[in-house]
C-alpha cells in the first residue's frame, strides 16, 4: 500500500503543492490526514500531528519534511509544472483572477530557478496591463499556457480528485 497513500512521496509531494498553490486549505488538508490516521494501523508520526495543526506553513513542513530533495532538472521541472498546473486549477476555479494566475506564477518561476522563465508570464500580465485586459488576448494566453501545462494539469486534476475523495472519507 504505497500509491497515493502518505507513504508515497509523489502524492505527498502533489498535496504540498496544491497547499502551497491555496488549491488545497488547511480544513481539507486536517481531513485528509484524519481520513488516513483512520484507515492506517500504524499512522506515522508527521500525518498524527498533520491532525491538529493550526498554520498553513506548518502543515506545509511537516508535507516537506517527508520528501525527499529533488536531485536532477526533470525532477524541478515536473515540480514547477505541477506548481503552476495547480495555480491554473485555482484561476479555472474562480479562485484567482488569470492577472492573479500570471504574477503568482512569474513569482514562483522566479524563485524556483527551474528551466522555465519568469519572464513568460511577466510579460504576457505586463501586455494584458498594457492593453487593457482585453478578454480575447486573456482567452488566446490561457489557452496556450493551458496547452503547455496539459500533462501537468492532467497529473494535478487527479491528484486534486483523489486528494479530495481522500479528504471525504472515500
Amino acid at each position: 500500500m504505497r500509491d497515493g497513500t502518505p507513504f508515497d512521496p509523489v502524492a505527498v509531494a502533489r498535496i504540498a503543492v496544491m497547499v502551497r498553490t491555496g488549491l488545497v486549505g488547511l480544513k481539507q488538508l486536517i481531513a485528509w490526514a484524519d481520513a488516513w490516521v483512520m484507515k492506517l494501523d500504524a499512522p506515522p508520526l508527521w500525518l498524527l500531528e498533520l491532525c491538529t495543526v493550526q498554520e498553513v506553513d506548518r502543515a506545509l513542513g511537516l508535507l516537506l519534511d517527508t520528501l525527499p530533495a529533488l536531485v536532477n532538472v526533470e525532477e524541478r521541472d515536473a515540480m514547477d509544472a505541477d506548481h503552476l498546473s495547480s495555480l491554473f486549477l485555482r484561476h479555472r476555479s474562480g479562485g484567482i483572477s488569470w492577472g492573479d494566475f500570471l504574477q503568482r506564477g512569474g513569482e514562483y518561476l522566479d524563485g524556483a530557478n527551474g528551466s522555465r522563465s519568469c519572464e513568460e508570464f511577466f510579460m504576457q500580465l505586463n501586455l494584458l496591463e498594457r492593453m487593457g485586459f482585453p478578454e480575447d488576448l486573456v482567452q488566446a494566453q490561457r489557452e496556450d499556457i493551458e496547452r503547455g501545462l496539459a500533462g501537468a494539469l492532467e497529473r494535478m486534476e487527479a491528484a486534486h480528485r483523489r486528494f479530495e475523495a481522500e479528504a471525504r472519507g472515500g
